[in-house]
């Protein structure tokens, strides 16, 4: 009796095991495709180019054209629906609960200059807290994003190297488990493109 309680009770435990092990590939796994998401939206985007402009040698986006292409894309490749600054999915999208996003344009005027955004996510909107800039680097600014979690938590995202205008993306999911018992899946993900010439 004894040692059937006791198989019993380590195959539970490395079944216990093995859910967390699945639960957080599935995160990882829900990470990348986000970010191939983003990062695709945001390319076509940055095609959004004013072609005034362009005629006088100035690349600059229209930022009204390019949230609709970005919209578009995330609609036709995610099954995301823009509504308002989130993205909710639909019973086929690679996440199931609604994803803040907030996106912020580095002009032709500003792109040499180093940025520090800091976000605020609140645990269901994702907010633009401030914007520091810093210092001129003739080959390109450093742009640096910072996002407090809903726990106070401070999380600092790789710094980016501009090359030129560019339009950045920052989404925040926030994911409950496939099972009550194991913790949610939080993270940004941020997406920085050049603007098409």
């Amino acid at each position: 009796m004894g040692i059937n309680l006791l198989s019993i009770s380590t195959l539970l435990f490395f079944l216990l095991i093995g859910l967390f092990v699945v639960d957080t590939d599935l995160a990882m796994q829900k990470k990348q495709e986000v970010k191939t998401l983003l990062e695709l939206a945001n390319h076509h985007a940055s095609f959004a180019v004013d072609p005034v402009l362009k005629t006088e040698g100035v690349i600059d986006l229209i930022e009204e054209e390019a949230l609709i292409r970005f919209a578009e894309r995330m609609r036709e490749n995610g099954s995301y629906l823009m509504e308002a600054a989130s993205f909710i999915p639909a019973a086929n999208s690679v996440t199931t609960d609604p994803i803040p996003f907030v996106r912020h344009y580095i002009d032709f005027r500003s792109w040499r200059q180093d940025w520090e955004l800091h976000l605020r996510y609140d645990g269901s909107a994702l907010a633009v807290e401030r914007i520091n800039p810093g210092a001129r680097n003739p080959d390109g600014g450093r742009l640096r994003i910072l996002v407090t979690t809903k726990q106070g938590e401070v999380l600092q995202l790789a710094p980016k190297t501009m090359v030129g205008p560019s339009h950045v993306v920052v989404a925040y999911v926030d994911e409950r488990p496939f099972l009550s018992t194991l913790p949610g899946h939080a993270f940004p993900v941020v997406s920085v493109e050049e603007v098409k010439r």
